[in-house]
């Protein structure tokens, strides 16, 4: 009896699409007859982006600006730049006639203040929203995509701090966050002075108060005593099934607000915790940052200045409950790392390992100031604790780190205008290798890693790939090594004059679907775009996101604005598999510094191989296709 395909009921069809390791194979699949194609438009790319990218919160398709299908195809494409190091940056600054306003301090023609950064995007509306706070000033870019080729609709916005009596240091803002308020969305701004608000975000009404958080700073106080008690040093909203709940960690309090729908309304705290009564001991000791935690069930704290830097609150039926997050002494041994030390307050990064309606989680990334970035249960000893460390600089530390669910995360430095972006080194649903052609080689070129030992016997494998025997080609089977994964930073100095003082004090995306992000510096903000460099020269292909991406993030800013763009040349520097180790304290010899070049006529010569490279195009030499072929 002959047995089709096509013969076996959806549910082991289901199974099958699970299984497919590449887009490329499903789409052939789709090809193959007409059940099978409705069966894969219908239900199959769901699963492969369920399967391939479970970590990921993804916008599902109910609203009908995309499909399941438009869905794999970017988040395969956004895989594949990330892998590729495919990442292009441009920064965004005061222009210099508004730099020195009401005295505001300049360094090499920079204005001083720290920029932080928050992000929504509406899938609905194919709209983004990014706000910062610039010293006093709040600013707001909107962004709609208006399809493939076509030039997006942009508007800026600005909260103008001098004409509301605000003046820079003491009124800077040290946080904000973008909120849903009922049909459209808010900001909550939390400044040095100690006022917290909400404001509107709508484009008509920008900036207008909405309501104020209490309790309201007692005008009659100091500066410096104001500092000392309501500074606002972070903001984290948690969507719970009650409505967004924010998380306000002062210097000496937390406080838990619920948001208000009314307008001129003061919102008093749902909670309140005082750290003075049972943390901080120390005059000097502050709490730096708080993130929820759980399913909104606990809340992770930052503390500057105290033993047992990284501690968490429960809330139970009595009230709070307070802990010192677990030591690990398997992992303090291995890593030889002690337990205290002094942490990155901005640093805190939930660390989810599904994607799902609530997306609980007790794993949590923070930075700490020896140079180690710790990913740590925070209820007890894991096996999923981990320590990493720039293999290269292991001195270097981050300010803020960004999770894209359990597939990597992007360090930003706070000793320059360096991004880094680490593997978690755990196992990978999708490998953008697996979509290309056999190879009888192993990855070029070769990777420089200072601690991981080379394949001291590499496999020969085959040819080509035996599919009936599941045995892949020597290049498919090489690619998915660690050894042949380095992890990658990216200098962006060079393009500055004022690079000495500039470093990175935040970080932010508007979704996980993004193929963008932002990095909050010192007087300014960068926008990162995962962007290809076409295969050929002149250029022919789209080098964006063909769904999520915009042709023209480039765009110069309107002068209105009092902004304007300058695009950053990133220099590539691979530093090794990213974990940390006890060796890691003396120099070394420094890997290769390799700047962005963009397309080479030579390029078009080497045909189909350059796809095989382990970077992307701009990253490419003609020596990498020599003797580096093995």
């Amino acid at each position: 009896m002959t047995h089709r395909l096509t013969d076996l009921p959806d549910d082991i069809l289901f199974l099958v699409f699970a299984g497919l390791e590449s887009a490329r194979d499903l789409w052939g699949l789709a090809l193959s007859c007409r059940r099978l194609h409705h069966l894969v438009s219908s239900d199959g790319w769901r699963i492969f982006v369920r399967t391939r990218f479970p970590s990921l919160v993804v916008p599902a398709p109910a609203t009908g600006s995309h499909t399941w299908h438009q869905l794999a195809e970017s988040m395969t494409w956004q895989s594949r730049c990330w892998d590729k190091r495919a990442l292009q940056f441009q920064v965004l600054l005061p222009r210099p006639e508004n730099t020195g306003h009401q005295g505001r301090r300049q360094t090499g023609g920079m204005a001083s203040f720290m920029t932080v950064v928050d992000a929504q995007f509406d899938p609905a509306a194919q709209q983004e929203l990014v706000v910062w706070g610039a010293g006093e000033d709040i600013l707001a870019r909107y962004r709609e995509r208006q399809g493939r080729g076509k030039a997006s609709r942009t508007s800026w916005h600005k909260l103008n701090g001098k004409d509301l009596g605000l003046t820079y240091g003491y009124d800077d803002v040290k946080a904000v966050k973008i909120v849903k308020h009922g049909s459209g969305q808010a900001i909550v701004a939390g400044r040095h002075n100690g006022d917290l608000a909400l404001l509107s975000a709508e484009p008509d009404r920008f900036g207008e108060r909405i309501a104020t958080f209490g309790p309201v700073p007692d005008q009659n106080l100091t500066s410096q005593q104001l500092s000392e008690s309501e500074t606002i040093n972070s903001l984290d909203v948690l969507d719970s099934s009650r409505g967004p709940l924010l998380a306000a960690a002062a210097k000496t309090t937390l406080r838990v607000y619920g948001l208000s729908e009314d307008d001129g309304a003061e919102i008093s705290p749902l909670r309140t915790y005082d750290l003075r009564e049972s943390i901080l001991t120390s005059g000097s000791a502050r709490l730096g940052g708080a993130r929820w935690m759980g399913n909104g069930d606990s809340i992770a704290l930052a503390l500057v200045g105290c033993r047992d830097a990284l501690r968490y609150l429960t809330l139970t039926p009595t009230g709070w409950s307070r802990h010192t997050a677990a030591k690990s002494e398997r992992v303090s041994q291995e890593f030889r790392i002690k337990s205290d030390g002094a942490i990155s307050p901005n640093s805190l990064e939930p660390v989810y390992l599904h994607s799902g309606a609530k997306r609980g989680t007790n794993l949590l990334l923070s930075s700490w100031k020896d140079g180690t970035i710790r990913l740590q249960d925070l209820r007890s000893p894991s096996a999923f604790d981990a320590v990493y460390q720039d293999n290269v600089d292991p001195w270097s530390n981050a300010e803020s780190l960004m999770a894209y669910g359990a597939e990597r995360f992007v360090a930003g430095g706070g000793d320059g205008l360096t991004v880094q972006v680490f593997d978690f080194r755990w196992t990978k649903h999708y490998y953008h290798t697996s979509g290309l052609p056999c190879l009888d080689s192993g990855p070029f070129p070769r990777p420089h890693q200072p601690f991981m030992k080379p394949l001291s016997t590499e496999p020969k494998g085959l040819p080509r790939c035996n599919h009936v025997k599941d045995l892949p080609c020597r290049w498919h089977e090489l690619s998915k090594n660690l050894y042949y994964r380095p992890n990658a930073k990216y200098f962006l100095s060079n393009s500055l004059r004022f690079y000495k003082t500039c470093s990175v004090w935040s970080l932010a995306r508007a979704s996980d679907a993004a193929p963008n992000f932002y990095i909050g510096i010192s007087g300014g903000v960068v926008e990162a775009n995962l962007e290809q460099t076409p295969d050929t020269y002149p250029p022919d292909t789209a080098p964006v996101d063909p769904n999520f991406g915009v042709d023209d993030w480039r765009a110069a800013a309107p002068v209105a604005s009092g902004y304007k763009g300058k695009p950053l040349v990133p220099a590539l520097m691979e530093t090794g598999d990213g974990y940390s180790y006890a060796a890691n304290d003396r120099s070394i010899l420094l890997p290769g510094l390799v700047k962005y070049h963009g397309p080479a006529e030579w390029m078009a010569s080497r045909g189909p191989l350059a796809r095989h490279h382990r970077l992307d195009n701009g990253y490419q030499r003609e020596d990498d296709f020599g003797g580096g072929l093995n």
